[in-house]
């Protein structure tokens, strides 16, 4: 044998590492024999870098394949093969095979910065990490916002997230969710992991009032004490007011259920407001309070600082409207208002004549559908002025609308039937309805029920994807296209796995014994129909009180023997799922008394 043989073939055995369970037997070496008339044998070279073998290579002897022993096969393995003869003359080292295992992607945490429930303005950071047998991982973070998921950082090697939730984003349900994969991989993701249900709250306990400061003597002002996350306990406020002149604090309400007071100050000066709360029975001063800054008491030129209405325009007839006025200043109280409603059709007509009420609430009924705008004048008490400030909204449209709703949460799985119900709350009009649905793949809208009187319309989506529904409303007898529509935003229809959104009871905590209580879970994805299983906490102990069914409410007629603490769990699968579970959700402590 000369040293310049030609070169071995090698390969690792096709058909003998299709599947990651092969990863835990030996993989086969084959190559190509060398025809050379002194051929002694051969040489095998392994490592796990490319080109960087061990010291010591294993003499096969006279063979063709060969088992390598002691590798990792969960890991990328790199061989060579070396003819010798009976000179003890080599080839040189086969060109290299390499054996590369199917990614496998391992989540081994994720944690919180912050404790939940999270509170607005206070950033959170949460952390993954994850491992992958071929190494580097990608991470993509989803929050679920209350009504819908949202891809709030797409893949990247970074393994946290940091959101600031907003005064905004108080509410419930929030969930984080992780996907980890192979950096370079293609698949959706190969491993993920997410937190439970958490909330976002206000501080413990705020303090607002129904006008802006400076403010004048004699107006009356009401305070509204509301608590960042009520409990199940029964609570009780007490106002009290400190004027910063003379340090002395005045009690405008003693202890009560009722979180608001109104207080009138007589007088001009600084003052500081507080609220206080504690549980009913408590001997304690407070469990919270909450301050104002100093806020002046003193006459001022009156201006309004916000007309607004929550009511988003156009708005349907049959739904009572509410406007709201804000002031500042003002000469002498109480303030007054008066308001003023302009049709296009028939011009101004006092809606409210003076007085101290700050709101006007206006319920339009069909024969109101056209446009309109609002007006608010105010003045002083005791001024004989028009007005001294006024306010004006924009046109607006009041429409004979449509409501178009569904108990189903979203997103939802395949397969699973969603039922819509359209109605125009408005019982001086006789209507009818047609629905459409739109498929975001095909960017087009699809009769889905023509014209009829029946108002409710049943769809089930077979094809993953995001769509949105539209309910139309027209007068029976009427040819044009629609009097109002409703649309639904986007609805997600998913495949990955299901995930607890609410847990709920129908009666409040804590119950009496002999009270039936029925729990009644919320989940969305999945694959449908859904599974849910119901644990029950006694005593310390869980005992699964309801097997996995489709069945989402579980009913506990308490009795004298469960008086007592309970804490009851609820998990959901997937249809033809062998896992315990694809998501939980628990609630509180609570008692049976």
């Amino acid at each position: 044998m000369r040293r310049d043989s030609r070169l071995l073939t090698l390969a690792l055995l096709a058909g003998m590492f299709a599947s990651i369970s092969s990863t835990l037997h030996a993989q086969t070496l084959q190559w190509d024999a060398n025809t050379e008339p002194d051929l002694a044998g051969y040489r095998v070279y392994q490592g796990t870098q490319s080109g960087v073998y061990g010291p010591t290579p294993v003499d096969v002897g006279n063979v063709t394949s060969y088992q390598p022993q002691g590798v990792d096969w969960t890991h990328r393995a790199y061989f060579a093969v070396q003819a010798y003869n009976t000179g003890a003359a080599v080839s040189p080292l086969s060109t290299e095979a390499v054996w590369v295992p199917p990614s496998i992607t391992t989540f081994t945490g994720l944690t919180s910065s912050s404790p939940y429930p999270l509170v607005p303005g206070t950033p959170v950071t949460w952390t993954a990490t994850a491992s992958n047998n071929l190494g580097p991982v990608e991470y993509r973070f989803y929050l679920y916002k209350k009504t819908a998921w949202v891809m709030v950082r797409d893949y990247g090697q970074s393994n946290t997230y940091t959101w600031t939730p907003t005064a905004s984003d108080s509410g419930t349900p929030y969930f984080l969710q992780v996907w980890a994969r192979a950096v370079g991989s293609t698949a959706a993701y190969e491993a993920w992991r997410g937190t439970y249900s958490f909330d976002v709250g206000p501080p413990p306990l705020t303090l607002t009032s129904n006008v802006d400061f400076p403010t004048p003597p004699g107006n009356q002002i009401t305070w509204t004490a509301t608590l960042g996350a009520p409990g199940g306990a029964a609570v009780e406020y007490q106002f009290q007011v400190t004027n910063t002149a003379t340090n002395t604090t005045t009690i405008l309400r003693n202890y009560s259920p009722s979180n608001q007071a109104q207080w009138v100050p007589l007088s001009a000066g600084r003052f500081i407001v507080q609220a206080l709360e504690r549980q009913v029975g408590s001997p304690a001063p407070y469990d919270l309070i909450a301050s104002t800054p100093a806020l002046d008491v003193s006459a001022t030129p009156l201006t309004i600082t916000s007309f607004s209405t929550p009511t988003v325009f156009p708005a349907a007839t049959g739904k009572p409207i509410t406007w709201t006025a804000r002031v500042q200043g003002g000469m002498a109280g109480p303030i007054q208002y008066q308001f003023w409603l302009y049709s296009t059709t028939s011009g101004w007509r006092n809606a409210q004549p003076y007085g101290p009420s700050e709101t006007l609430t206006w319920t339009p009924t069909s024969a109101d559908a056209g446009d309109y705008a609002l007006q608010v004048w105010v003045r002083s008490n005791g001024s004989t002025a028009p007005y001294e400030a006024y306010a004006s909204t924009g046109i607006f449209h009041i429409f004979p609308g449509v409501q178009l709703t569904t108990a189903t949460l979203f997103p939802v799985a395949v397969g699973t039937t969603t039922t819509w119900t359209a109605a125009v709350p408005d019982p001086t009009v006789n209507m009818e309805y047609e629905f459409w649905v739109y498929s975001a793949a095909s960017a087009q809208w699809s009769l889905a029920q023509g014209w009829g009187a029946q108002q409710t319309f049943t769809w089930t989506p077979l094809v993953v994807g995001s769509y949105a529904l539209q309910a139309w409303a027209r007068r029976v007898g009427s040819t044009v296209a629609y009097d109002t529509y409703r649309s639904t935003g986007m609805l997600n229809v998913v495949s990955g796995p299901a995930q607890m959104v609410s847990l709920t009871s129908n009666v409040a905590l804590p119950a009496a014994a002999g009270t039936t209580i029925t729990w009644t879970a919320g989940a969305t994805g999945g694959t449908a129909p859904l599974e849910y299983q119901f644990w029950r906490q006694d005593s310390g102990n869980w005992i699964m009180v309801q097997g996995y069914s489709a069945v989402n409410s579980y009913a506990w007629i308490t009795t004298p023997a469960n008086v007592g603490q309970h804490t009851i769990q609820v998990r959901v699968r997937s249809i033809g799922s062998t896992s315990p579970f694809e998501s939980q959700m628990m609630t509180g402590v609570f008692n049976i008394q």
